[in-house]
C-alpha cells in the first residue's frame, strides 16, 4: 500500500514547471508576422552579388513590393508574403500540380539551411501537394517557363517566373522544426519557377485540379463516393466498380463530357449512369 500511495502521488503531483502548455499556433502566427514585417522593411534583394543584404544606403526594401495572400491552416488566418520579380511565360500551377525549381532557403539571421542550384541534378520534380503550405499556396502566384530542351541534352527553360517567399512557421515547419530550421522559425525563399505543369494524381485522365467538384479551391474535400479518399486520388470517384477512365463512354479522351443518362452528372461522377 506505502509503494501503491508512492507511484499515484508520482504520477498525480506536478509543479509548475511540468504543467503541460498546448502550442498556441495564433500567438505564434503574431510573433511571425512581426518579425517576418520587421525583415521586409529592412532587407532587400542585392542582385550584384546575389544575396538577401540589410538595407544601409537607401535601397528599396522588400516591404515597398511585398504583396500578401491569407491562408487558413491550424485554426489560423496565416499572411503569407510573396514577390513576383519576373514574370513566367508558361503554365500557372495550381495547388495540386507538379513543379521544377531552383531555390534557396534562409532564416531570418541569413542563414542558408536548403537550395538547389541546378535542376539537372537528382529528381527535380516536386508536387505541390507533397512541400510544406508556404510553397503549396505560394508557388500558384508564379508562372514557369518554356521548355526549350534539346532532344539528348540536359533539360532547359527559358522565360520562367521568379521572386520571393516569406514564411510564418505555421505554414513551414511548425513548431518541431527540423534538422536545419528551428522549431517557430519563418523563412524565406529565392525561387525560380523552371516549369510547371498539371499533375494527374490517380492517371484517371480527368486532372486533379479539375476534381474540385465544389470549387471551392481545395480537392481533399471532394469526395464522390464518401469512402475517404479524395477525388484526385480515387481511380474510381463514384464508386460503381467502374474506373473513371473507363466511363469516357464517347472516347475522346475526357470522362467529364459523358452523361449517359442525361441527368446532368458526368458518369464518372454518377454510380447509376444508366
Amino acid at each position: 500500500l506505502v509503494l501503491f500511495s508512492l507511484i499515484i502521488s508520482a504520477i498525480f503531483s506536478c509543479d509548475d514547471d511540468n504543467t503541460f502548455v498546448p502550442y498556441d499556433y495564433a500567438e505564434q502566427a503574431l510573433i511571425d508576422d512581426e518579425d517576418l514585417i520587421e525583415y521586409m522593411q529592412t532587407h532587400y534583394y542585392n542582385s550584384a552579388v546575389d544575396s538577401i543584404n540589410e538595407v544601409a544606403n537607401g535601397e528599396t526594401p522588400f516591404y515597398e513590393s511585398v504583396q500578401v495572400e491569407q491562408v487558413a491552416a491550424n485554426d489560423v488566418i496565416y499572411n503569407l508574403y510573396y514577390i513576383v520579380s519576373e514574370e513566367g511565360a508558361g503554365y500557372q500551377p495550381s495547388l495540386v500540380d507538379d513543379v521544377m525549381t531552383t531555390y534557396r532557403g534562409n532564416l531570418l539571421d541569413g542563414t542558408i539551411f536548403d537550395s538547389r542550384e541546378s535542376i539537372t541534378v537528382g529528381n527535380p520534380w516536386w508536387n505541390l501537394t507533397s512541400l510544406i503550405l508556404g510553397w503549396q499556396y505560394g508557388l500558384p502566384n508564379f508562372t514557369g517557363g518554356l521548355n526549350i530542351s534539346e532532344p539528348n541534352m540536359p533539360l532547359e527553360f527559358d522565360e520562367y517566373g521568379g521572386g520571393f517567399l516569406f514564411i510564418p512557421s505555421g505554414l513551414a515547419y511548425k513548431q518541431t522544426g527540423n534538422a536545419s530550421v528551428p522549431p517557430s522559425a519563418p523563412i524565406v525563399f529565392m525561387l525560380d519557377l523552371q516549369y510547371a505543369k498539371a499533375a494527374d494524381h490517380d492517371s484517371d485522365s480527368v486532372l486533379s485540379n479539375d476534381e474540385d467538384i465544389d470549387g471551392d479551391g481545395d480537392v481533399n474535400n471532394d469526395d464522390t463516393d464518401g469512402d475517404l479518399i479524395p477525388n484526385y486520388a480515387d481511380i474510381d470517384d463514384d464508386g460503381d466498380g467502374t474506373a473513371t477512365i473507363d466511363e469516357d463512354a464517347n472516347g475522346d479522351g475526357d470522362p467529364r463530357n459523358d452523361d449517359t443518362d442525361g441527368d446532368g452528372t458526368p458518369d464518372y461522377l454518377d454510380p447509376d449512369n444508366f
